[in-house]
């Protein structure tokens, strides 16, 4: 299995337990990045199907793939999709990390007047947000599809300096509105985690 992001956030293969085999992580000084050995991320998910979860060997940027975070209109009924991520840290003190990037990738069929919109939200000390709608598309053409992207840090904020654990919540949403068939499928999403030493 091979993810890559168009941003070339994150590039991952599953035999290598977790390594970005691809890709740079951020510029860090290496006094900016906790000792990997003293870190712990992990994440569960809730609505997205079976998840698979790498996580950088530096722990700067992670990837998750899910196999069924999808929804549509067919001739038997409209199906929204909402799936929920929640990664838990634990870290030494004296260190920090701004709310991590987040892209996120996929595919978006329309027929007729149907209308998708997706949706997604990531939450550390505060909430940041994105959403767009997509009309007349079929995004299975393009390849990689790239449907929304939010910055690291913003108004998700930090984990507090001098915590010691830490939860960043990830919300995807997709709505079908108008009339006529439509797919969207979240297949996976990737980015970058912001550390540096405490002040």
């Amino acid at each position: 299995m091979l993810i890559c992001s168009s941003l070339c956030v994150a590039c991952a293969d599953a035999s290598d337990e977790g390594e970005m085999v691809e890709g740079q992580p951020a510029a860090l000084d290496g006094g900016d990045v906790p000792d990997p050995s003293q870190v712990s991320i992990t994440a569960t998910a809730s609505g997205c199907g079976t998840m698979d979860t790498q996580i950088g060997a530096l722990n700067t940027e992670y990837a998750l793939t899910f196999d069924d975070a999808r929804g549509g209109r067919d001739d038997f009924g409209t199906y929204d999709v909402a799936c929920d991520v929640e990664f838990a840290y634990t870290f030494p003190a004296g260190y920090t990390f701004d709310a991590p990037s987040l892209d996120v990738f996929g595919d978006v069929y329309t027929e007729d007047a149907a209308v998708v919109t997706v949706q997604a939200s990531r939450s550390l000390a505060g909430t940041a947000s994105v959403s767009k709608t997509f009309e007349n598309i079929d995004t299975d053409v393009e390849g990689v599809f790239e449907l929304l992207s939010i910055p690291a840090g913003g108004q998700a904020g930090s984990a507090p300096c001098g915590a010691t654990s830490a939860t960043v919540n990830v919300q995807l949403r997709a709505t079908i509105g108008g009339t006529g068939r439509a797919s969207v499928e979240f297949n996976y999403i990737d980015g970058l985690i912001p550390w540096r030493r405490c002040q």
